[in-house]
C-alpha cells in the first residue's frame, strides 16, 4: 500500500486533461515498475468506489494532497463512472503543514569527504578565487553570488570570454539537500558538480593540471591543503579542489524563514494571504512535486519551453527528451530570472506558467497572488561568515 500511496501521489497529480487517458499517459510510467501494476490494483479493488474511497482515507490522513484526480484513473481502470459524493475532504481535516519539513540545520555529509572546520576554510577561498578560471576573472561566486540569492540573477551566465552558458545559473544555497545538481541531473553530488563550472568552456574553462599548477605556487594554499587533507602525500589535486568546495558549499544553509517558523509552531509567522497560497499549494497538486526540505522532489519531470532536450543529454533515452530536475525552491523569491532558461522575470509570473503547464490549471489573478506570496515566505536566513571574503593567498615571486 505504500508503494500505491507513493505512486497515485507522485503521478496522477499530472493529469494533463480529460481528454488525454490519465492511466496511460502518467499513471503507466510508474506502475507496473516501481508501482503495482495495473492488474494488482484491479485485484486488490474490485469496483472503482473502494479504489476512490482508499485514496480518500489517504487524503483525510494527509498521506495524499487534495486535488488528485483518482476519479479519472479508476473510470478508466474499470470502465466505469465511480458513484462519488462530492464531499471528498472529511470533516476536520484541514492540516497543510503535514505535507512540508523544517529546512534542517546539517546537510547530508558522504562518507568519503568528512567535514572540518579546515577543510571548510580552504573550500572558502577556492569558492571566491578567480584564479581557479582561465581568464583569472571568474570564480564560483560570480555565477552563484552569496551576497543576492546565491545565484546572478541572469538569464544565463556570462562566462570565459563572455560567452553565455545554456542554462540559467541555480541557486548554490541549500543546494546540500538535494539529490542530483544541474539541471539534467549530471551530477550526482556537490563533489561531481564543482568540477564542472571549472572545466566548461563557457564557464570558468580551466583544466585540472591548470588549476593544480596554480594552486601549488601559493603558498599559503600548499598549507591549506595540507591541513584539510593530513597524511596524504599529495594533498593538492582537482579531487581535492573540488571536495573542498563542496564541503564549504554545504555550510550554505539558510534556516529561519517565516514558513520554518510557522511549522515550528509560531501561526503569526505566516499572513493570511501566505497561508492561503500555502492551502492553494497543497490542493492544487504543486505539493507532488515540490515537497521535501527543499522543496524538489529530485525528479525529472517534462517542461518543454525551448529546443534544450534537458535530461535526455545525459542518458540519450528518448523518455527523457525536454525533462528537468524539480527546482527547489528554497528562497525562490530572490533567484529570479526562472527556469532552466531563464525565459521568466518574475515570480507570479512563473507561478501562472507552471499551473498552467504541468497542472493544467487556470489560476486566477487572486490565487497567484496568493501563492507568490506563500513562496515569498519560504526566504530564509543567509548567515553572515559564508558572505565575509575571505583574504586570498598570493604569489611570492
Amino acid at each position: 500500500m505504500k508503494k500505491l500511496i507513493v505512486a497515485l501521489t507522485a503521478t496522477l497529480l499530472f493529469a494533463p486533461n480529460s481528454r488525454a487517458g490519465v492511466w496511460e499517459t502518467t499513471c503507466s510510467q510508474c506502475h507496473g515498475k516501481i508501482a503495482p501494476s495495473k492488474e494488482t490494483l484491479l485485484e486488490k479493488f474490485k469496483t472503482p468506489e473502494e479504489l476512490v474511497t482508499r485514496a480518500r482515507e489517504l487524503v483525510a490522513k494527509g498521506i495524499m494532497p487534495k486535488g488528485l484526480q483518482f476519479g479519472k484513473a479508476a473510470e478508466e481502470l474499470f470502465g466505469r463512472k465511480p458513484n462519488l459524493s462530492k464531499n471528498i475532504t472529511p470533516p476536520g481535516t484541514n492540516t497543510y503543514t503535514r505535507f512540508f519539513e523544517i529546512l534542517p540545520t546539517t546537510p547530508p555529509i558522504p562518507a568519503n569527504n568528512p567535514m572540518t572546520e579546515a577543510k571548510i576554510e580552504l573550500g572558502k577561498r577556492l569558492y571566491f578565487d578567480p584564479r581557479l578560471s582561465r581568464s583569472e576573472l571568474i570564480s564560483c561566486n560570480t555565477c552563484h553570488n552569496l551576497s543576492i540569492g546565491g545565484d546572478d540573477n541572469q538569464k544565463t551566465s556570462i562566462g570565459d570570454k563572455w560567452q553565455h552558458g545554456p542554462r540559467n545559473a541555480p541557486t548554490v544555497f541549500n543546494a546540500a539537500f538535494l539529490k542530483v545538481q544541474f539541471w539534467d541531473g549530471r551530477a550526482a553530488t556537490l563533489e561531481e558538480q564543482a568540477k564542472g563550472p571549472l572545466t566548461a568552456h563557457v564557464e570558468m574553462n580551466a583544466t585540472p593540471k591548470m588549476v593544480v599548477e596554480r594552486l601549488k605556487e601559493l603558498p599559503d594554499y600548499v598549507e591549506l591543503f595540507k591541513k584539510a587533507f593530513p597524511g596524504e602525500r599529495n594533498p593538492i589535486t582537482f579531487d581535492n579542489v573540488a571536495k573542498a568546495i563542496a564541503t564549504y558549499e554545504r555550510t550554505l544553509i539558510t534556516p529561519n524563514s517565516p514558513f520554518d517558523r510557522y511549522l515550528a509552531g509560531d501561526k503569526t509567522a505566516l499572513s493570511k494571504t501566505q497561508i492561503k497560497g500555502m492551502k492553494l499549494f497543497v490542493d492544487l497538486g504543486c505539493v507532488s512535486c515540490h515537497r521535501g526540505p527543499v522543496l524538489s522532489d529530485g525528479m525529472f519531470h517534462k517542461f518543454h519551453i525551448n529546443n534544450d532536450k534537458g535530461r535526455y543529454n545525459v542518458t540519450k533515452n528518448p523518455a527523457d527528451m525536454y525533462k528537468f530536475r524539480t527546482a527547489q525552491l528554497r528562497n525562490v523569491a530572490l533567484t529570479a530570472p526562472y527556469f532552466h532558461d531563464g525565459s521568466v522575470k518574475n515570480l507570479s509570473e512563473a507561478v501562472r506558467i507552471m499551473a498552467k503547464k504541468m497542472l493544467n490549471k487556470n489560476l486566477t489573478r487572486k490565487e497567484t497572488y496568493e501563492i507568490t506570496k506563500f513562496l515569498e515566505s519560504l526566504t530564509g536566513h543567509i548567515p553572515m561568515e559564508p558572505r565575509v571574503l575571505p583574504v586570498m593567498a598570493e604569489v611570492v615571486k
